[in-house]
């Protein structure tokens, strides 16, 4: 057959890439919008476009109705796939054949009451795939009698992100971390004592670990288990806070489930980038993080894993291990509160309906709440979806989080020095704009992230500057976010605050030209200048850096920004996670108010 028909096959191919799939956006590199996306949320010469909060990706709205793949494709066994669409350009002896990117491929049976003709195939053996749900072994966590590992209930720094939590009594621990969030699992403490060590006086550490998805919660479709060897600094509050990723291990194997071994390199690129993201190589903890990320797990597949030794290696002839002096005495340190301010549902607009809304704030040293002449700038930082205020890690606990000792150090610098950072007050809400706003996880609820900014204007504004003290105008105002964030920095803080806001930074953001064209409708007055904007994108970011070049270039040409005050970074190797977003604010503060 195919031989026939190569004239036509050549005619075809360059039809093919916009040949009927399962949806038109398949053709143009997007995804289908699942059922669940039923928001058109753009429209172009294309069609209807939904997003996917749950994946960062735009998708096609598609009217096609749903269909179901045979169980056997009847093209397989002649070497062609089948079709996802019902586009027939020949009929021969084994079927209707159609034309999908630059191949021939049979036709389903799905597409019979659109005339095709579909042979019926032959019963042929189920292909043979990955364990089954059922096959996962339970008997492989063994405990034995004599204590011969570390770990008790003292060693937990953050447990959190972790289920069923048993200490052994060989020492060993066992738990179970779920996929929601890229994946969970425990942070342990290095040290009993719950120090510090200096991580350039280590070369390696041993890590043994049995693991095996948990049955009737995996995805069969998912890759094999996978882990993050993660290291915590000093100024971390939580699993979220102030991590680096040191090595990813395990899927590699093929292995769904089993014992693994693995000694990590603490290599000399590894401590540079430590202590160029922390400051410090002063590390306090650990985690092997389930690695839910790009794998094709479902939010509640679950992994039960048993840890039994990781034990860093100390390069003999090191000094002893230490805190970091950072120079800064407690006059140089800012202080953390925790705030609740008034505010009301903006998706069903019931301003009888009153509530309070948690939200972090830090003050910078030497904050006085009686001087009323001495006043601040604002800066308002926002978090991604499925987070809270909470996941950037500012805490009135501890060392206050790693951006807190960003802040307090850059705040410490003379103002000529580099990375010196204007003196400022800084708020971190949740960003969304309804009274079950900690239901932030939810793909089809998208509508109080994109309320948020009549929460923004009317009440969080509003509130600090009446509650401490700030600076008037909006060249004393700055917003910043990552990921969701970073969206809600564009669309909104840019696309309906111009008049309040004049600093923007977006971290792992998402972008369409339809933001620039937002503010020029809503603010023609080109006054209405941007003082400052900052982007950051990790080139391995698989949901939103094909976008990144777009955005740069577009930001780059606005004449709504100020002369040389776009400022845009990529960080190598940078996934959507937080050691980038770290990165984006100690990288932005120096910029501000300036």
């Amino acid at each position: 057959m195919k031989n026939s028909f190569k004239i036509l096959a050549t005619l075809l191919s360059a039809y093919s890439a916009a040949a009927e799939l399962t949806c038109w956006a398949e053709s143009l590199g997007y995804p289908c919008c699942t059922g669940k996306n039923p928001i058109v949320y753009e429209h172009d010469s294309n069609g209807d476009w939904g997003y996917n909060w749950k994946t960062n990706e735009w998708c096609g709205i598609s009217t096609y109705e749903d269909r179901v793949n045979d169980e056997v494709c009847w093209s397989d066994a002649l070497g062609y796939p089948c079709c996802h669409g019902c586009t027939v350009y020949e009929t021969d002896a084994d079927g209707s054949w159609g034309y999908e990117s630059n191949q021939w491929c049979g036709i389903q049976s799905y597409c019979q009451e659109k005339g095709a003709e579909v042979p019926t195939p032959e019963p042929e053996p189920e292909p043979t795939t990955s364990p089954s749900i059922s096959e996962y072994p339970t008997d492989i966590f063994t405990v034995g009698d004599e204590k011969i590992y570390d770990f008790d209930e003292s060693s937990i720094f953050d447990g959190s992100q972790a289920t069923d939590i048993t200490f052994n009594k060989d020492g060993s621990v066992t738990y179970v971390a779920n996929a929601a969030g890229s994946g969970g699992g425990i942070v342990f403490y290095i040290k009993k004592d719950k120090s510090v060590i200096n991580l350039s006086n280590y070369d390696s550490v041993d890590i043994e670990l049995v693991f095996s998805p948990v049955n009737g919660k995996w995805n069969a479709d998912a890759k094999a288990p996978s882990f993050g060897f993660r290291v915590y600094s000093r100024d971390a509050t939580g699993f979220w806070s102030g991590f680096e990723d040191v090595e990813y291990f395990g899927e590699e194997s093929g292995k769904y489930y089993g014992t693994l071994v693995k000694n990590v390199k603490l290599t000399d690129e590894i401590k540079s980038k430590i202590i160029e993201n922390c400051t410090y190589d002063d590390i306090i903890g650990f985690t092997l993080k389930f690695n839910a990320y790009q794998t094709g797990n479902n939010d509640n597949d679950e992994l039960k894993v048993q840890i039994k030794k990781v034990k860093f290696n100390k390069i003999e002839g090191t000094p002893e291990d230490k805190f970091t002096d950072d120079g800064l005495s407690d006059s140089d340190r800012g202080t953390v509160k925790h705030i609740e301010y008034p505010t009301h549902d903006y998706v069903t607009n019931d301003e009888s309906d009153v509530y309070n809304k948690p939200a972090w704030v830090y003050l910078p040293a030497g904050y006085d709440p009686e001087d009323k002449d001495t006043k601040y700038p604002l800066f308002i930082l926002l978090h991604g979806f499925g987070q809270t205020e909470n996941n950037w890690g500012l805490t009135d606990q501890g060392s206050g989080g790693k951006i807190k000792g960003m802040m307090d150090r850059g705040m410490a610098k003379p103002k000529d020095e580099e990375g010196s950072v204007e003196k400022f007050i800084l708020v971190i809400p949740t960003g969304m704009a309804s009274k079950d706003f900690r239901n932030n996880n939810d793909a089809d609820y998208t509508d109080p992230w994109y309320k948020f900014g009549g929460e923004l204007r009317n009440d969080i504004i509003p509130y600090m500057r009446a509650n401490f003290n700030i600076k008037e105008g909006r060249e004393n105002v700055a917003l910043a976010g990552l990921s969701m964030g970073g969206f809600q920095t564009l669309y909104i803080g840019i696309g309906e605050c111009l008049d309040l806001i004049s600093y923007f930074g977006a971290f792992s953001h998402r972008f369409d030209y339809g933001m620039l064209e937002k503010a020029e409708e809503n603010f023609p007055d080109k006054s209405l200048t941007i003082k400052g904007l900052y982007t950051i994108c990790g080139d391995a970011d698989e949901r939103v850096y094909k976008v990144y070049p777009d955005a740069v270039k577009a930001f780059s040409e606005w004449d709504r920004i100020e002369d040389g005050k776009f400022k845009t970074e990529v960080y190598p190797g940078g996934t959507h996670d937080f050691p980038v977003w770290y990165r984006g604010f100690e990288h932005i503060i120096p910029l501000l108010f300036k």
